[in-house]
Order: structure tokens, then C-alpha cells, then sequence
């Protein structure tokens, strides 16, 4: 054993032009290294269910249901009904597009909140379709009641 040396605490060796805190300086500048960023470029929504394919479906086929409805002849009280029917059909069918296209726009707001992008435009178009699903109801309403 060395005399003045103590043995419960341990020795630093200390070079010379060094600092005597190298270890610590060290355990400091790890850790500190910016992080990467990625960046998408030309990030497209493409949902897993695309609801504005579903709304364009249901469009046609409300569509194509008027015209084969209000086509059809038949003698008497049928013809009416068949009429209110293909009427009635068309209507429903504009509605639910607008309905499906909202989802559709509710959907990609959400998807470019979360990747960092303005989702004003669907948030815009979201209102729109909204608000004009609210008007079908009211002009359908008010041509059925006046029938």
C-alpha cells in the first residue's frame, strides 16, 4: 500500500493539457445530437375505405334508379306511387352523397392535422357538403309536402 492513499476512494488520473472533468464532458455531449426529420413529400390521403368512391356509387345508382322508376308505365294508382318512388329515390341518393363526401372530408382533415398540414380546404368542403345535404332535406321535403 502507498502511503496517502486512501483505499476507499479511487484514484483519477489526471494527463497533463487535459480537464480533469473529461468523463462527465463526455456523458454531457451524448444525447445531444438533433434528430432527423422526415419529410414526405407529396403525401396523398388514401384511407383504407375511401367514402367518396362510396358516394359517387351511391349517386349512379339513384340516378339510374330514377330514370328506370319514372320510366316505367302502368295503369292507375301504381304510376303514382312509381313516381313518389323514383323521386323519392333521387332525393335520398343526393343526400347520401353529400353525407359520404362529408365523412370522406371529415377523414382527410383529420389525416392532414396529424401529418402537419392545413386542413382548411376540408374543413371547407366538409361545411359545404353539410350544408347542402341540409338543403336536399329541406327542398325534398317541401316538394313532397306539396305533392
Amino acid at each position: 500500500m502507498q502511503p496517502g492513499v486512501d483505499p476507499g476512494k479511487p484514484s483519477q488520473t489526471q494527463f497533463s493539457g487535459q480537464p480533469q472533468y473529461i468523463n462527465q464532458q463526455i456523458q454531457q455531449s451524448q444525447g445531444t445530437f438533433p434528430q432527423q426529420q422526415i419529410i414526405i413529400i407529396n403525401a396523398k390521403y388514401q384511407p383504407s375505405f375511401n367514402f367518396r368512391y362510396l358516394s359517387y356509387a351511391v349517386f349512379a345508382l339513384g340516378i339510374t334508379a330514377y330514370f328506370i322508376l319514372s320510366t316505367m308505365r302502368t295503369d292507375g294508382d301504381i304510376d303514382q306511387y312509381l313516381r313518389f318512388l323514383s323521386e323519392a329515390t333521387c332525393c335520398l341518393s343526393i343526400i347520401l352523397t353529400f353525407v359520404f363526401d362529408a365523412v370522406f372530408y371529415k377523414g382527410k382533415a383529420d389525416w392532414q392535422s396529424t401529418t402537419g398540414q392545413s386542413n382548411t380546404g376540408s374543413i371547407t368542403g366538409m361545411v359545404f357538403d353539410i350544408l347542402f345535404a341540409g338543403l336536399v332535406v329541406i327542398f325534398g321535403f317541401m316538394w313532397f309536402i306539396g305533392d
